[in-house]
């Protein structure tokens, strides 16, 4: 019952990994250049330690209400990113890869109540 909202923390935590230790890279892949201390820094506490700790926080925790707010927060960042498509323009295979990213790990989460 509790698989696929673990392997959705556990992919939060993962990629919370990747932004701590490897910000610069992360920022390529996402097409966000942090070129200066801040960036870096701004890049390791949002993309590192924020979804480290919320990754790691639902492992440990194992309570579906946990899951759930993390999941609904994954699946509302695809829905924002959908509704950048008509407001931005900004229709992208990389885009198209966010989407699928952001709910399928929100969806893992949500799993318990669907």
């Amino acid at each position: 019952m509790m698989l696929l909202p673990n392997c959705g923390a556990i992919m939060t935590a993962a990629l919370g990994c990747l932004g701590l230790l490897f910000p610069i890279a992360v920022g390529r892949v996402l097409g966000i250049e942090p070129n200066r201390p801040l960036g870096i820094s701004e890049f390791r506490a949002t993309y590192g330690g924020f979804f480290l700790c919320l990754g790691i926080g639902c492992l440990a925790a194992q309570s579906v209400p946990v899951f759930t707010v993390v999941g609904a927060a994954w699946c509302a960042a695809a829905l924002a990113r959908i509704g950048s498509f008509a407001v931005d323009g900004s229709r992208t295979r990389d885009n198209l890869a966010g989407i699928g990213v952001e709910a399928g790990i929100g969806l893992a989460m949500l799993a318990p109540q669907l």
